[in-house]
């Protein structure tokens, strides 16, 4: 066959013949060619041209696949929506029945009589209180529920909701400029941490309470929460949820404002929330501990408990002081929390002193008051 052969080929035939196999009928007479059309021009067309009925058939096949597909899409939605509302409710009532057996936060009080004794007039202190924890109760007080500024005792709250909201305590956190600077500024007290050392949490827990580090305070907030502010929102929740009346924070440090203050009575109360976490207390209970290794602290930093550094060598006969802190502003004058012990009966005791005069009549006026304890 020579090349143009196939070319000069008319397919109409092979086309018609596609044609009758779709509609099952005999083949028509072949129509006339047209002049003016090329007699090689294929009758695709034609196999497009179906009957109505076929039509009609592939259309309601089609109305009725859609029909189908959109109820049993609506069935498997609407079967989805109810497990998955099913799924939150049983989910809001398991989280509401964990909630309601979760432990709630005891609040604190002491039996505290009208005929409650004064504490000794010796101790020039504005706000005091003694509290038997065998007892329950205040067994003497000095305007013990006026509202006063606490100083650094603040931190015994800052202690307590870090220690709620820490866990990891070998995470660690980078010191730098702008915690520093600011307090160094206003004179507070620091644990000595520098720019870019990185400290552990555990370090910055002993370094808030033992040299009163604001540094260190600031840190655990920043930690914590994210920032100051948002962990002293922690700390006045804590006050609300332990009961306190007299008590408003407004940083974590105990530096002076107007709406940072307590009372000697709710300070007793924290002390207590502290002691009652083993982890607090053990800080609190803490003569000098030395912080990790680091670029900038070869030997680590050593730090050392204010309250413990003012009264080893002149502690009470009879009593022994376990632990506390301290803190003083001159707002608020030489102020101490702290626990102890009768050596002889055990019974425990929370002592709280605002506004002492001094460093001096601050720390023997304490031990005076617990010489005084059986």
């Amino acid at each position: 066959m020579s090349q143009n052969s196939w070319q000069d080929k008319s397919y109409g035939e092979y086309f018609e013949n596609l044609e009758k196999g779709l509609n099952n009928s005999k083949p028509k007479a072949e129509p006339k060619k047209s002049a003016s059309k090329p007699q090689n021009s294929p009758k695709i067309y034609k196999v497009l041209r179906l009957r109505k009925w076929v039509l009609a058939v592939i259309g309601l096949f089609l109305i009725a696949t859609v029909t189908i597909s959109s109820v049993g899409a609506a069935f498997l939605i609407k079967k989805i929506s109810g497990s998955k509302a099913k799924d939150l409710e049983t989910t809001s009532k398991t989280e509401e029945k964990v909630e309601e057996n979760k432990p709630k936060p005891q609040k604190i009080s002491y039996d505290f009589p009208e005929n409650t004794p004064d504490i000794l007039s010796s101790n020039d202190a504005k706000n005091a209180v003694i509290i038997s924890l065998s007892e329950n109760k205040v067994i003497a007080a000095r305007n013990a529920n006026e509202k006063a500024y606490p100083a650094s005792t603040t931190k015994v709250m800052t202690l307590l909701v870090a220690a709620e909201h820490l866990t990891d305590l070998d995470d660690t956190f980078t010191m730098s400029y702008e915690i520093t600077d600011p307090l160094y500024v206003k004179e507070a007290s620091v644990a000595g941490f520098l720019n870019d050392e990185i400290i552990t949490v555990k370090d910055l827990f002993y370094g808030t309470i033992l040299p009163s580090g604001a540094d260190a305070a600031t840190a655990l907030a920043i930690m914590a929460a994210g920032s100051e502010e948002k962990f002293v929102n922690l700390m006045n929740k804590k006050v609300k949820a332990l009961g306190l009346k007299n008590t408003h924070f407004d940083n974590v440090t105990g530096l002076h404002s107007e709406q940072n203050y307590s009372s000697a009575y709710d300070m007793a109360v924290i002390l207590n929330a502290a002691m009652n976490n083993e982890f607090c207390k053990e800080i609190l209970s803490t003569y000098q501990y030395r912080t990790t290794k680091t670029p900038q602290h070869s030997d680590g930093l050593l730090l050392s408990n204010t309250i413990f550094e003012y009264m080893y060598g002149s502690e009470p006969e009879t009593a022994t002081i376990l632990g506390g802190k301290t803190g003083f502003v001159s707002e608020s004058g030489y102020c101490i929390a702290s626990f102890g012990e009768h050596n002889e009966t055990k019974n425990e005791y929370i002592v709280v002193t605002f506004g002492n005069s001094s460093r001096w009549p601050a720390f023997y006026g304490q031990i005076d008051l617990y010489k005084n304890l059986k």
